[in-house]
Parts: structure tokens; C-alpha cells; sequence
């Protein structure tokens, strides 16, 4: 007995000590496939209650025996298992699909998909990087719903828009806030980002979106994230360089029967194409040189009196504007540097960019440098994202000759029979000179690029330092500084030109000029919040956003004047003559505020959303500069394959993924200008006169009532994913009231100002916006990717104070009352019941009408489509947008109908007609056709004076579809990498707004153009160059 009870003991010892044997401590790290370490990964032993998450560094132990499964998880990637075999096991998780991916939230907090309430859009670097694009706002353009991005020109450095979801505001800024890595900055300061940098892009939409930001981010977000260092021992470099062509894609569409004259009669000396019809016998062209003048031989005659003048063929020159401009160039080089060890890494990037424009002469450099590094010293983590950007700029100016006109004024207005790039060299060649010129009335272009020039080089730093500290494993502090200041210097100047009496008669002297001008800005400020993270239950999980946050703007702008400059060719203020001219301003804006934002889930397939920020601001009334933001929402997760759901039976075959969000925000714009509630006293012109200064009180004045801009927005969301995921389905549909309307009106006189800063009104926005992403194909060797995103919405105005009907914004943009806004109002041609034209029966020439609605001047239709086609080592992408539903001004149709370069003009071969479908009124009411009265002198007179006041004629359908891009690239694969010692090569070549599709109707520029930087749109086509397309190639290597 005792030795069986010996034999026992023995084997249960020997039992127990290979148990413990077996029983092991396994340790290892969890990161993503660029090798970052993942904190707060969640390491379970499978099919029992052991677990434990990654540590600050990523890293991890447990216990587990040979045999058992790990499975290890973290937010945004997919779960894996892992069999335990030995005592080390470093784990690399991959990105989950779309909809478990994490969003950059307000001030860079990331949360997962399920937890968002609200509809967001993620762009990854890669679409904006890749493709070539040497801003990254022209990458953005089709790709996402509900986002407009309106391109204003196109010079060497172009600006744009972003408009998310229409405008919210008359008068307030309606552009989408921009936040880079967590910070809030500028537009300008993302324009300046090298596209290369930026790993991905978040748009938040809606006003419930960005609560968190306050009245910065009304019209919603764009939550720029820069790339970071990365944990892996290897240091990454990398090289990147991009040459592209630029070239004008197609030019105003004119008349070509008709050439230089003047009602009629030919003129040689005219700019005009009221001219005879063309017949091509040899015509004089510009001014009688003085007898004995030496002219080129074979180009000129001469008259009786031994008067020599130049001749050309009376006939039209094709593309005679088009061949004026140049083939731009752009090459963009970028050295970058990626690398890290396991408690710190860094990003630096060198790049430069340097630009020659379709103007002659026009350039723009660029360099810039971007560090973004971090350091992990225990619990502690701090860092710093930083971009520093130089550049330089060199156009032709826009107060040219002796009128003062824009530049391409002096290109459209050269007549049809011109060829206008035989007079490049005006120093040499007498007729291209200022006194041997066609053109009796404008200058040669090509003279006003020598001696009009607008040069200016500006520096920016953006950026933030942070600190986090993980005070426990359910919290983490953090304080952030940010900063974003611009400075700039520009010269612009102009030459002095006087002119030969005999030959350029109707020139008036040019006085010569130069203007300094220095801009200066900084936002600076700080934030400082606790990210909370709690299980309170089993089912119950809270994650809260507490802060504060406080911010100061300033602002300095002044400009030097000096006239009649004594050295010629000396650009200097001291070279001037008489008093300088100068102005001068500085702003100054604070405000800060105090946000909460708490989001509690419930079995992770049910989360609230309670977010609340209380901002004060220095422009505002001190009874009024205080105000409230609250936000609320709910994400249902209907149907999760992966997951919990709140309703099992919708899962399916096809559906494996549903969840359906509703939130609701009200936020508040302060909107107004610094000291626009103040009274203020500007210098007289007159003053100061010897030791005496005088000031007058400025025209505008604001209600002692004023409120702030009240916005209230409430948004229904839905997000599906069929097909495992293979089709992605984001749908949402949103309803914003804006009330107490900020604007200025027309003042009584009494009141001794001119406008009035008064609350007039509301408006109400709604809209839809759609977005499928579908993996149309996938196959080891080929895979298909397409996106879909379609947007309506419309915005009226619900109210307008008092009696006021309409309320003028800018130009023929106004608010009107139950119309969408913004709306263009012109005059229009005077209508019977039937639409008819009503015409004056003593000329035969329409009735001028009042102003008239014309149509809104923002898109109702939005589509974009993106497909992406992989073959292997090769890949295609194209991305196209289509928008319609709106009308622009073409204010260049408008001014060339006064020239008679219009294809209407020549329409009746200058001769009266009947006006087509025109009523003559008989009796009060009672209208007749008009089959013989015709109209007024349509040889000349007509169009000039009549048909010109009629501004409805120049309201053209908007509509575009624009292929935006198409990129192919080749990327080595990894057999011949590795031969090579690379980790990546990758080729390219793209292009950019290849083909446009315009309307019939509009022959003169691109609508997207526009003439105003404010709520003034529609209204473009005058001040800029004509559309370009872009074709380049791009090569990116790394070691």
C-alpha cells in the first residue's frame, strides 16, 4: 500500500511538473505591417478568460501552454490567432476592411467606425501622393460626397476652395475647417503641405461633425494626418520626382467672319472686330510710320506720301489666342526619411518645387521641410509635427497701362485676323513696340509682361509640440501648443511708358509705380484634454474627450506707394516722387473655450454620443460673446457578421454589415470681421497737411442688437456592407437651419453711414449624399476598384427681415426671399404670359426687363467616379466628376460683346433681323407676333447698347464633366527589389483635367473659375488665364 501510495505521489508530481513545464510565459509585440507598435492590443488565450493588452511599447506577456491559440485584436485591424509553439511570438496585424477602420476625429483622437455617429470619408495618402499632384486640394476633386472643390485659377499658384455641403452663410466664411495632425490651421497652411507627406485624410461633414472645434468648423472638417516615423529597426529613404507639362486646353470660342474695324468700316488701328467681312486681300494693320522709317522687308506698303505701314492678310489666324501661351513646366523633387527604433521615431522630408507658367516669364519656387518625430520616455510620450515652407513668386501684373487692365484683358481683345505671337519681341521689332503697335487703345501683352510685374516671396511655419502622458490604463493626458504663421513681401511695379504723338495718337502717358506690400499673420494657442477610456460593465463601455482650448489671431497688413519714379528701372520706394501712399492694418481675434465629448457603447453594437463645447470671443458684444455648442447622436449597429448586432436576422449572404446613425448639433458663427461692431476712423487723402491730421468716421455701422449666427443641423446616416464587405454602402441625408443671418444692408442716410451690420434672415440647407465602394474584381493577378459618390442639396432662403425681398451679396449674387441660395438676379428681356419676347415697336429691339432670378449659382448634382485597375506590377486609375444643376455669369462674355467678338454678333451677318419668338403689345395685355419690325442697327449699335444691357445673356449652364485624372504606374515587384537592393520603385505618368465637356452655351472659360475669394461665386471667366490640362511623369524610389 505504501508503495502504491509512493507510485502515486510520484506521478502526480511528475504530472504537475510537466504541467508546469508546459505552462510558459509567452512574451512578443503587436504591430502594423509599416512596423508600428500597437498599444492597448488585446491578447486573449483561446477558449479561456486569459488576457492581457500590448503595453505603451506594444509589447505584452502571458501565460499559456504549448498548443493554445492566441488571439490578438486591436481597433482598425484584423483579428489573427496565433499558435503558441515557442516563448516569443511578435505579431502583425493588417488593416481590417473599410467599415472597422479607425477615424481621426476632432483634435486627432481616433475612434473606431462603429463608435462614429455621424458620416465621415477617409482618403488614404496614397490617392494623393501617387498621382502626382503638386497640391494636395486638386487630389481631393470627385472623390468625395458632398465636397466641392472649386479650383479659382489656374497661374503658377493656383487657389481653391473647399465647400462641404453648399454654404451655410451670406456673408460668414463657408469653407471647411482645416486641421493638420490634430492642430487647427489654414487653408494656405494645406495648399503648403508636399502631397508626398500626408498619410490620410478624414472629412467630417457636418456641423455635428466638428462641434468639437466650434464656429471654425460650421461648414465641417478636413482632419489632415502627416506621416510618422515608424518602430522598425530599418531606416527607410526614400526619393521622389514628378515633371509635368502644363498646356491650355481650350480658349474662349469666338466669331471668325469678322475682323478689325469699326461699325462696319474697316480700322486699322482698332482692337475691335466690328470690321467687313473677311475676304483676305492685304490690309493695313496698325499706325502710318514717318516717311524714311525702315520697316522689315516684305511686311509693309506704303501710301502716296511715302508713309510706310505694315500689311497682313485680312483673314482670320487660327488659335491666334491659344499659340500666345507657353507650355508650362513643374518639377517637384522630394527626399524623405522614415525610421525609428521601439520608443521613438521620425519623418523628415525635403522637397522642392519649381514652376514656369503658360504666361511667359511667370514662375513660382517652392522648398519645404517637414519633421514630425516623437519620444517614448516611459509613460510619457512627447513629439512635434512641424512644416516649414519658402517660396517665391513672379507674375505679370494686373494694373496694366494706361487703363489699368488685368492682364488677359489685353490677350482676348486682340482681333480675330491678328497673330498676336508675332509681336513677342517688342524691344526689337518696331511693330511690336509701344509706338508701333496695332492697337490704337491697348497695350501689346507682351510689352506688359516686361514692364508690369507682381513678385512676392512669403515664408510659413505650422505645426504643434505635444505631450501625453498615460496616467493610467484608462486614461491618457495630453497638451498640445500649435502655431501657424504666415509672412509675405510683395513688389509690384510698373513701368513708365510715354508715347509717339504721331503714331499712337490715343495713348495716354503711363505713369511708372511701384508697391511694397507686407502680410503678416499667426494663429497660436494651445489644447489641453484627458482621453478616457472605461469598461463600467460587461456591457457597458464609456470613452470621453475633456478639454480645453484657447487660440489668438493676429493680422498686419500694410502697402507702400511710390509714383512717377525718377530712375528708370529702379524699383525702390525712395526712388519715388511726391508724397508716398500707404495703408496700413492690424487685427487681433481670441478666443477659448472649454469641450467635452463622451460616447458610451453598449455590447458594442449600440453607442450614445454627448459632446458640448462653450467658446468665448473678442469680436462679439461682451452680452453676447459667450455661447454654447451641443451635439447628440446615436450609431444602431444593425447587423454585424464580426460582431454584436441589434438585429441578427438582417444578416446574411449579402448583407454582413448595416448601421444606421441619426446626431444633431447646434453650433454658432461668429462670423463677423474684427472691429466690425466698433466704429471706425480712417485718415482723410488730404491729410496730414503740414503738422495737421484729419480723419473722417467710416461708412459702416452695426446694430446694437447684432446675434451671432445660429446653426442647427440634424443628419440620418447609413452605413452597409454586403458581400463581405466587397460592396461598401455610406448614405446620408441632412437638414441645416441657419438663423439670424449676418450681412451688411443699405442704411437710412439719416443715419449718417452706408451700410448697416444688422441679422436679416435664414436659411434652410438639405441634401443627400451617396457613396459605394465596390471590389468589382479580385484575383491573384487582377483586381478592379470602383467609388461612387453622388451629392444633391439645396439651400433657400426661408426668411429675409422686415419687407426685404433680396439682399445683394456680391455682383449679380444675391440672397433671395424662397429661392435657392446664392441665387444670380440680372436684367432679362421683358415677357408675355407665353415666354415670349416683348419688343419696342418703334426699334423692333427687346423691352429690357427688371432684375430677374437667372438660376443658383452652386451645383445641385454632384457625381464623382473613381476606378482603380490592377494588373500585377501595373496599375490605372481615373477619376471623373460631373456637376449640374446651376448657372454662372460669364462676365467675359459680357465684355467681349462690346468688342464684336461674339458668335451671337455675327449670327444675322450684321445686318437688323426680327427678333426670334417676339410679341409686339397691341392693347394693355394683348400681344401679337412680331413677323416684320426688326431690330436697331445690327451692324454695330445693337449689340453694344442693347443686347449688352441685357445681362441674362451672359447666365450660362454650369454644367462640367471633367476627367479629373488618369494615372498608370508600374511598381517593381519584390524578385527584382530585393536583386536590387530597393524596397520599392514605382513609375508613373498622369494627367490631369484631360478632357472637359461644357455645354453648348458656354463657349468662354471654365465656371469653376471665379472672380471673388468670398460668397460671391458664379461669376468668373474675365481675370483668369484660360483651363489647362496636365500631362507628367513621376518616379519614387526607396532603400
Amino acid at each position: 500500500m505504501k508503495n502504491k501510495f509512493i507510485q502515486i505521489l510520484t506521478l502526480s508530481l511528475l504530472m504537475v511538473f510537466q504541467v508546469a513545464i508546459a505552462q510558459q510565459t509567452v512574451t512578443g509585440s503587436v504591430s502594423d505591417e509599416e512596423g508600428n507598435l500597437l498599444p492597448g492590443a488585446t491578447v486573449v488565450v483561446k477558449g479561456t478568460s486569459s488576457a492581457v493588452t500590448s503595453d505603451f511599447d506594444g509589447n505584452f506577456s502571458v501565460k499559456a501552454t504549448t498548443g493554445d491559440i492566441l488571439v490578438i485584436s486591436f481597433v482598425g485591424f484584423e483579428s489573427q490567432e496565433f499558435p503558441v509553439s515557442g516563448s516569443i511570438i511578435n505579431a502583425i496585424l493588417a488593416s481590417s476592411n473599410k467599415l472597422d477602420e479607425v477615424v481621426v476625429t476632432a483634435y486627432g483622437v481616433n475612434r473606431a467606425k462603429n463608435e462614429i455617429t455621424y458620416q465621415t470619408e477617409r482618403i488614404g495618402g496614397e490617392s494623393v501622393s501617387s498621382n502626382s499632384f503638386t497640391s494636395a486640394t486638386s487630389a481631393l476633386a470627385g472623390k468625395v460626397a458632398g465636397m466641392q472643390i472649386n479650383i479659382q485659377s489656374n497661374g503658377v499658384n493656383p487657389s481653391s476652395k473647399i465647400i462641404l455641403r453648399g454654404f451655410r452663410s451670406i456673408s460668414g466664411g463657408n469653407e471647411a475647417l482645416i486641421v493638420i495632425d490634430g492642430a487647427i490651421a489654414s487653408k494656405g497652411a494645406f495648399d503648403d503641405l508636399n502631397p508626398i507627406d500626408i498619410e490620410s485624410l478624414n472629412v467630417l461633414k457636418g456641423a455635428t461633425a466638428a462641434a468639437l472645434y466650434g464656429s471654425n468648423a460650421s461648414n465641417g472638417a478636413v482632419i489632415v494626418t502627416t506621416k510618422q516615423g515608424n518602430n522598425k529597426s530599418k531606416f527607410t529613404i526614400g526619393a521622389s520626382s514628378t515633371f509635368t507639362l502644363e498646356q491650355i486646353a481650350y480658349t474662349p470660342e469666338f466669331q471668325t467672319e469678322y475682323g478689325t474695324g469699326w461699325d462696319g468700316h474697316y480700322d486699322p488701328i482698332e482692337n475691335t472686330n466690328w470690321g467687313p467681312r473677311f475676304d483676305g486681300v492685304l490690309r493695313r494693320v496698325g499706325p502710318l510710320f514717318p516717311v524714311g522709317t525702315v520697316l522689315p522687308e516684305g511686311t509693309f506698303a506704303t501710301t502716296p506720301y511715302g508713309e510706310p505701314y505694315q500689311v497682313l492678310p485680312y483673314a482670320p489666324v487660327q488659335d491666334h489666342i491659344k499659340d500666345f501661351f507657353e507650355t508650362g513646366e513643374s518639377l517637384q523633387n522630394t527626399v524623405y526619411f522614415r525610421g525609428g527604433d521601439s520608443t521613438s521615431n521620425i519623418y523628415l522630408s525635403l522637397g522642392n518645387q519649381q514652376t514656369k507658367g503658360i504666361i511667359l516669364k511667370d514662375t513660382y519656387n517652392r522648398s519645404t521641410i517637414k519633421l514630425n518625430a516623437s519620444k517614448q520616455l516611459g509613460d510619457v510620450k512627447i513629439g512635434i509635427n512641424s512644416n516649414l515652407l519658402m517660396d517665391k513668386t513672379s507674375e505679370v501684373g494686373n494694373s496694366i497701362g494706361d487703363q489699368n487692365r488685368e492682364f488677359y484683358w489685353f490677350v482676348v481683345n486682340t482681333p480675330a485676323n491678328i497673330p498676336l505671337k508675332n509681336y513677342k519681341n517688342w524691344k526689337t521689332d518696331i511693330y511690336a513696340s509701344p509706338d508701333g503697335y496695332f492697337n490704337a487703345f491697348y497695350q501689346n501683352p507682351y510689352w506688359a509682361i516686361d514692364t508690369n510685374r507682381s513678385n512676392s516671396k512669403s515664408d510659413r511655419a505650422n505645426g504643434n509640440a505635444y505631450i501625453e502622458w498615460e496616467a493610467a490604463d484608462w486614461i491618457k493626458l495630453k497638451g498640445q501648443v500649435h502655431y501657424n504663421k504666415f509672412s509675405s513681401f510683395s513688389k509690384n511695379w510698373r513701368a513708365e511708358q510715354d508715347y509717339d504723338p504721331v503714331t499712337q495718337p490715343y495713348h495716354s502717358f503711363v505713369s511708372s509705380f511701384v508697391t511694397d506690400s507686407e502680410q503678416q499673420f499667426m494663429v497660436y494657442g494651445y489644447d489641453f484634454f484627458a482621453d478616457i477610456k472605461l469598461d463600467i460593465t460587461e456591457d457597458f463601455s464609456m470613452k470621453a474627450l475633456v478639454g480645453a482650448s484657447s487660440s489668438v489671431y493676429t493680422y498686419r497688413n500694410s502697402s507702400l506707394t511710390a509714383v512717377n519714379l525718377s530712375i528708370p528701372d529702379f524699383y525702390d520706394i525712395s526712388n519715388g516722387t511726391g508724397e508716398l501712399q500707404g495703408t496700413v492694418d492690424e487685427q487681433t481675434k481670441n478666443t477659448y473655450g472649454y469641450f467635452t465629448d463622451l460616447n458610451i457603447g453598449y455590447q458594442d453594437m449600440l453607442y450614445l454620443n454627448l459632446a458640448g463645447r462653450y467658446d468665448y470671443t473678442s469680436v462679439l458684444p461682451s452680452d453676447e460673446n459667450g455661447y454654447f455648442y451641443p451635439s447628440v447622436g446615436l450609431s444602431f449597429i444593425l447587423a454585424d457578421k464580426n460582431g454584436n448586432s441589434l438585429i441578427p436576422s438582417l444578416e446574411s449572404n449579402i448583407i454582413n454589415y448595416a448601421k444606421f446613425t441619426v446626431s444633431n448639433s447646434i453650433v454658432y458663427n461668429d462670423s463677423v470681421g474684427i472691429f466690425s461692431i466698433n466704429e471706425r476712423f480712417f485718415q482723410s487723402s488730404a491729410y496730414p497737411y503740414g503738422s495737421i491730421n484729419g480723419f473722417y468716421l467710416g461708412g459702416t455701422a452695426a446694430s446694437s442688437d447684432i446675434k451671432k449666427e445660429k446653426l442647427a443641423s440634424t443628419e440620418f446616416g447609413l452605413n452597409l456592407g454586403l458581400f463581405d464587405n466587397r460592396i461598401t454602402l455610406d448614405a446620408s441625408y441632412y437638414i441645416t437651419k441657419t438663423s439670424d443671418l449676418l450681412t451688411y444692408v443699405t442704411s437710412s442716410p439719416s443715419s449718417g453711414s452706408s451700410s448697416l451690420l444688422t441679422n436679416v434672415g435664414d436659411l434652410e440647407s438639405t441634401g443627400l449624399e451617396l457613396t459605394v465602394n465596390a471590389g468589382i474584381l479580385e484575383s491573384p493577378n487582377f483586381a478592379w476598384d470602383l467609388n461612387v459618390n453622388y451629392s444633391t442639396s439645396e439651400t433657400t432662403v426661408e426668411k429675409l427681415a422686415g419687407d426685404t425681398k433680396n439682399v445683394q451679396v456680391s455682383g449679380p449674387v444675391y440672397a433671395v426671399l424662397g429661392e435657392a441660395y446664392p441665387q444670380l438676379r440680372t436684367t432679362s428681356y421683358e415677357r408675355d404670359p407665353q415666354g415670349r419676347v416683348i419688343i419696342n415697336p418703334n426699334t423692333g429691339n427687346p423691352v429690357i426687363g427688371e432684375l430677374k432670378n437667372q438660376g443658383r449659382a452652386l451645383p445641385k448634382h454632384i457625381v464623382g467616379l473613381t476606378n482603380v485597375f490592377r494588373f500585377k506590377e501595373f496599375s490605372l486609375s481615373t477619376t471623373l466628376d460631373y456637376r449640374t444643376g446651376h448657372v454662372y455669369y460669364s462676365e467675359l462674355a459680357d465684355r467681349m460683346e462690346f468688342t464684336g467678338s461674339s458668335v451671337e454678333s455675327a449670327s444675322s451677318n450684321r445686318q437688323d433681323f426680327v427678333f426670334p419668338n417676339s410679341v409686339v403689345e397691341t392693347a394693355p395685355g394683348v400681344y401679337s407676333p412680331n413677323t416684320n419690325i426688326p431690330i436697331t442697327d445690327g451692324k454695330m449699335g445693337y449689340w453694344q447698347n442693347h443686347h449688352n444691357e441685357i445681362k441674362e445673356n451672359y447666365v450660362r449652364d454650369a454644367s462640367a464633366i471633367k476627367v479629373r485624372e488618369i494615372s498608370f504606374r508600374y511598381d517593381l515587384s519584390k524578385k527584382y527589389l530585393s536583386e536590387l537592393g530597393l524596397s520599392k520603385l514605382s513609375l508613373g505618368i498622369v494627367g490631369r483635367n484631360l478632357i472637359t465637356w461644357l455645354p453648348e452655351e458656354n463657349r468662354f472659360s471654365d465656371p469653376e473659375f471665379n472672380n471673388a475669394t468670398t460668397n460671391g461665386v458664379g461669376v468668373g471667366g474675365y481675370q483668369q488665364s484660360p483651363p489647362t490640362r496636365n500631362y507628367g511623369f513621376s518616379i519614387n524610389v526607396e532603400f
